[in-house]
């Protein structure tokens, strides 16, 4: 709700400029955004048609293309009649090796097995002309479009066919993967359905066909090299065990022993060596600590580290002889006999554990000399035992040779003799990595171009252009739609907008008000009286004048609806028809005056008797039965400001209803003797240019409008939406 507002330059709003913003300018609306786009709606029906019939044309001057698809699904699931090693490997199915194959599929050495295969003449269509003219497919379709294929000469002609008939069939082949499965498609896209169906069946069987004959191939290969390798090595493996054995009975006379049993005994006597040096060190370990803590601490801290039922004897003895002294010293001193004897006897203890200890000691230092003698002794002894075998073993250097060679040549012939059973058993089994799960079948109609999805799309398009077309005649439009606009253009506030109705004179509108007093319409009036009339803020009436920039925007319509809204809120009214150049309201209404506007300008009556009183309207009017074109002229602020202040002293609210700023300067006039002026503008049809060169009028004059009403709004509008979803009640 809005106050009565100063006029245009007092400072309370900037003239002109952004200086007044009720609303975020930048904010979406989806509901105005419909209504701009149905308000359009014509432009981009059109644009939708327009594409849908460009889109047509370009479809029916496109040569059709038949599609044809089979597939192959590469099996990992073998089955196994034979648990061995298959001569030529099964494909490990990975995302690289599906990716591999294919790229197989669509390999030029794939492809001309194809085309050898089917042969020229059948591929006489796709030469490397290109694809046919849309007659030319036509009549391949009825079976009048093949020629005979010229002759071919000589390998150079038949190379050249060959490399334009690969390069025509993969412009044509489309492969791909079924997402992450095993299974390939294979599609094909001519402009004869036949060739379609046909190309895309050959090309999958070429390649199934090729795997099998590949495995076939590779596995007879090697059953023939095996055989001849397998008489090598039995010829082999007879000659090296014949040496072997002979210089086997040599060593054996020269040295006495094997060579296995001298190892034997070298590692046993190497393992009790390790053991004697590991209990040397453990007896010297033991040794060295004892001889530490008796160098630091004396031979009682030994005593700690060292055990035997002696000393454990005479530790319990001089624990004893300390319990009785820390007993006698709790009431005696030192120089006391008993505690004198209890020393000694301590002391005596002390002697025997020192000697005790020093046995001790004298003990731990034999077992390290006995251990040191027997860890010498046995290295003597594994010395020698080494020297023996590496006698044994320089003798032996050439019967280990002959062994190796002949336990190879055992292996691989025995190894070889396996795979060839297995290769000759492998020979009669081979089956493809791949196998056909869809065959190609000739399609009964084009895959491209798509008729209905070309225009379709060609509609979309045309469709969003016609949106984007929309959107621009909006944006760039000349009038003001919202308040944020007019207020962002004028510094002044929207008071009020008044939505549009069907009515078509100010009389039919004024009886809708009567019909409906609390529809949208009567709302929206209330809204204005209030703006207008709270709160008063001085003695006597409040005269109002509306005025716009041209002819047409609702003034008499909005005034006579601001008068009954008044006249129902208790206020006394009375409109005042200052448009004396095209005086209406009288033969809007049909009324029979004695006396009029007119006669009191000529001075011909008085103010009183030139007020007409119509009950059924509920306020009072002052208005001219004829225009007054020179009375216009005369327009002066000397007798306007006498007859308003006789005016507000009877009324409450007076409104001037004014004529159009632009057409004529009376509203400038009267502006400067009423209290408030009030500016109307049609909704999206009063130009901009208009609106502010007739606010631009009212500076010269110092009395600026001090607000502005949106007359005609849409009631789809996004500001009349929230009003139309509420309804009162009587």
């Amino acid at each position: 709700m809005y106050n009565r507002m100063p006029p245009r330059g007092s400072g309370s709003f900037p003239v002109g400029g952004h200086g007044f913003n009720a609303e975020d300018v930048d904010r979406v609306d989806l509901r105005d955004l419909f209504a701009k786009i149905w308000v359009r709606r014509k432009v981009v029906l059109g644009c939708f048609l327009v594409g849908c019939l460009l889109a047509g044309v370009a479809v029916s001057q496109v040569t059709p293309l038949y599609s044809s698809l089979s597939k192959v699904m590469l099996d990992p699931r073998k089955g196994r009649i034979l648990m061995t090693e298959a001569v030529v490997s099964d494909l490990d199915v990975s995302q690289q090796v599906v990716n591999s194959e294919v790229a197989v599929l669509s390999s030029n050495v794939l492809i001309e097995s194809v085309i050898k295969d089917l042969g020229f003449e059948r591929l006489a269509l796709l030469n490397a002309a290109g694809h046919p003219s849309l007659t030319t497919s036509i009549k391949n379709l009825v079976g009048l479009g093949y020629k005979k294929p010229d002759a071919v000469t000589g390998a150079a002609e038949i190379a050249r066919k060959t490399e334009g008939l690969v390069s025509a069939i993969r412009k044509s082949l489309t492969v791909w993967r079924e997402g992450e499965s095993y299974v390939i498609s294979i599609r094909v896209e001519t402009p004869d359905p036949k060739l379609s169906a046909l190309l895309a069946g050959s090309i999958a069987d070429q390649y199934i066909n090729n795997q099998l004959t590949g495995r076939q191939d590779a596995v007879e290969k090697a059953s023939t090299w095996i055989e001849d390798r397998v008489a090598e090595l039995r010829s082999d493996v007879e000659k090296a065990e014949k040496e072997a054995e002979k210089y086997r009975s040599t060593s054996l006379i020269l040295n006495g022993s094997s060579l296995e049993n001298a190892s034997a005994q070298l590692f046993e006597m190497n393992n009790r060596l390790a053991l004697a040096k590991a209990d040397r060190a453990t007896a010297q370990a033991r040794y060295n600590q004892l001889l530490t803590v008796i160098n630091a601490d004396g031979m009682n801290a030994a005593a700690t580290i060292v055990t035997s039922p002696m000393l454990e004897a005479l530790n319990e003895q001089r624990i004893a002889l300390m319990h009785k002294d820390a007993v006698w010293a709790e009431r005696y001193d030192a120089t006391h006999p008993t505690r004198k004897n209890l020393a000694n006897e301590i002391n005596s203890v002390d002697a025997d554990i020192a000697n005790e200890i020093e046995k001790q000691v004298e003990v731990k230092k034999n077992e390290v000399a006995t251990a040191d003698i027997l860890v010498t002794s046995m290295a003597q002894s594994l010395k020698e035992m080494e020297q023996q075998v590496i006698e044994i073993s320089s003798n032996a250097v050439g019967l280990k040779e002959l062994e190796r060679k002949v336990a190879v040549s055992q292996q691989a012939y025995e190894d070889l003799l396996t795979r060839l059973t297995q290769t000759q058993s492998q020979e009669q089994l081979q089956r493809a990595d791949a196998k056909l799960v869809e065959r190609a079948t000739i399609p009964g109609a084009p895959s491209s171009p798509r008729p209905k999805l070309v225009v379709a799309m060609g509609g979309l398009t045309g469709a969003a252009i016609g949106l984007a077309l929309a959107f621009f005649m909006e944006l760039s439009g000349t009038t003001f739609r919202t308040e944020a606009e007019i207020e962002a253009e004028t510094g002044l506030p929207v008071l009020a907008m008044i939505p549009a109705g069907d009515w078509k004179s100010p009389r039919a509108a004024y009886r809708e008000l009567e019909r409906t007093p609390h529809g949208v319409y009567a709302e929206r009036i209330r809204h204005l009286r209030t703006a207008l009339l709270t709160p008063q803020k001085k003695d006597g009436g409040r005269s109002i004048l509306l005025t716009s920039s041209v002819p047409m925007e609702g003034k008499t319509t909005t005034t006579l609806a601001l008068a009954k809204m008044a006249a129902l809120a208790g206020k006394s009214v009375i409109v005042v028809d200052c448009d004396l150049r095209r005086s209406s309201l009288q033969r809007t209404f049909g009324w029979e005056m004695e006396w009029d506007l007119a006669d009191f300008i000529h001075d011909e009556c008085s103010l009183g008797d030139a007020v007409y009183t119509d009950p059924r309207l509920g306020f009072d009017v002052l208005a001219s039965t004829d225009p007054l074109p020179k009375a216009a002229d005369e327009l002066s602020e000397k007798w306007l400001k006498p007859m308003l202040a006789m005016l507000t002293r009877f009324y409450d609210v007076v409104l001037l209803d004014a004529p159009p700023t632009l057409a004529v300067s009376d509203a400038l006039v009267l502006s400067q003797v009423v209290d408030t002026t009030i500016y109307l503008v049609r909704w999206d049809e009063t130009p901009r240019s208009a609106v502010l060169k007739g606010l631009a009028s009212f500076d010269e004059f110092n009395s600026g409008p001090s607000g502005i009403v949106m007359t005609m709004v849409d009631p789809k509008h996004s500001a009349m939406s929230y009003a139309e979803e509420y309804a009162y009640h009587v």
